[in-house]
């Protein structure tokens, strides 16, 4: 299991963002949230920093239209950088596109489409449709982060946590996606903290 952070703790330079956590955390989720000219030569000056680093990566795609993330999505496969996953929204129309391989679909609040490859936003579940039990064998990512019964994105808690453990094995990716720093490491602590303990009992 690999445990990660996003890339948007201190803004959204990925190569801060991912220097903040190296040692730390074992992947980076880099956040892209649009995609034209600006934000391409902006990731494209990153990139080289961020291969650098002692991290591997996962790529969220643009959630503002479907051509957005299937342009980034294009750009990282053409640039060969070595991605783990990408997790792509529902957007509309998004089934008539052609995808890379690595694409993994992610279930909203209000939303969860079936595809070979998942994204699994646990608080999401939580706060609106639960994910059908039919969609857990293609999980390839859980993100987590704490909730108070109305938003997401706040430190991890206790219940949330507990909620994880059955999705919880060897090669899950695990993306917490609290943006604050310190929030985001205690909650990388805590699973790996949670986790080493289910192991000694033979579970997980």
């Amino acid at each position: 299991m690999k445990l990660g952070t996003t890339s948007w703790l201190i803004g959204e330079n990925f190569l801060d963002n991912a220097r903040l956590v190296e040692g730390k955390a074992d992947f980076v989720e880099l956040l892209v949230y649009t995609w034209d000219a600006p934000m391409q030569a902006k990731v494209t000056s990153w990139l080289d920093g961020l291969a650098a680093l002692n991290l591997e990566y996962t790529l969220h795609l643009p959630t503002d239209r479907t051509e957005h993330a299937l342009a980034a999505a294009e750009f990282f496969v053409a640039c060969g950088f070595p991605l783990l996953n990408m997790t792509l929204h529902p957007l509309p129309g998004w089934r008539d596109a052609a995808w890379p391989d690595l694409v993994a679909l992610e279930n909203l609040i209000d939303r969860a489409e079936f595809h070979h490859r998942y994204t699994f936003d646990l608080t999401h579940s939580l706060l609106g449709i639960p994910l059908p039990a039919h969609y857990h064998p293609h999980i390839v990512e859980l993100h987590l982060s704490g909730t108070d019964g109305r938003i997401d994105h706040l430190p991890l808690d206790d219940a949330t946590l507990q909620a994880a453990v059955p999705f919880l094995r060897k090669n899950l990716l695990v993306c917490f996606e609290i943006f604050d720093p310190n929030d985001a490491l205690a909650a990388i602590d805590r699973t790996r903290a949670l986790t080493a303990d289910l192991g000694n009992n033979g579970v997980g």
